[in-house]
């Protein structure tokens, strides 16, 4: 009976709680508005994904309604520090075949009333990896699934087609996946 009760207390103790209900977001919060990131990047338009995957992001999970600064409880900012595509892999001819994309970007999350910061990270970044040629495409994978290119055409395109399509493809699921994570940081802290 007592391991059961200290088991029990052990549960209850650890923090563990619904996804949107955490610690981080003021009691009163029920709005954000997400501002426009600055782009302190050389890939233009960056900075509109990014804030329309986090306005999606927020309307995806309720937590909070997603108005405009003069109506909201929370106001999220932040830049994109840093956003590079290299090759990590190579042919027996020293052709690139897989590349990674990273993004790092800092959040703010204050409170509009007082000004208080709520939550911030000066440096979250992301990486996603992706094949630029036909020989190292995996047709059947949910990131290649996503994107615009038909399998049946692999053959057809030149690497270059392929890479461009699958760069395209890899930085918005790269956007996605910063989006989410900024999505818990502001509204779980961690």
């Amino acid at each position: 009976m007592r391991m059961l009760v200290a088991l029990a207390a052990l549960v209850v103790g650890c923090g563990y709680h619904l996804t949107g209900a955490g610690p981080a977001l003021p009691e009163g919060a029920h709005t954000v508005a997400v501002q426009t990131f600055s782009n302190q990047t050389r890939e233009y338009g960056l900075e509109v994904h990014l804030r329309r995957a986090l306005e999606d992001e927020f309307r995806r999970w309720g937590t909070l309604g997603v108005v405009e600064k003069g109506d909201a409880d929370l106001v999220l900012s932040g830049s994109i520090r840093h956003f590079r595509i290299a090759p990590v892999a190579f042919s027996a001819t020293d052709e690139a075949v897989q590349y990674q994309g990273v993004i790092r970007v800092s959040i703010r999350l204050v409170e509009r009333a007082t000004g208080r910061v709520i939550q911030e990270n000066k440096l979250l970044q992301e990486a996603q990896d992706f094949g630029a040629v036909s020989g190292v495409v995996i047709a059947s994978s949910p990131h290649f699934q996503r994107g615009t290119i038909d399998a049946r055409d692999l053959a057809h395109l030149t690497n270059v087609q392929i890479g461009d399509a699958r760069r395209r493809a890899a930085l918005s699921d790269l956007i996605d996946i910063v989006a989410h994570d900024i999505y818990l940081q502001s509204t779980e802290g961690f």
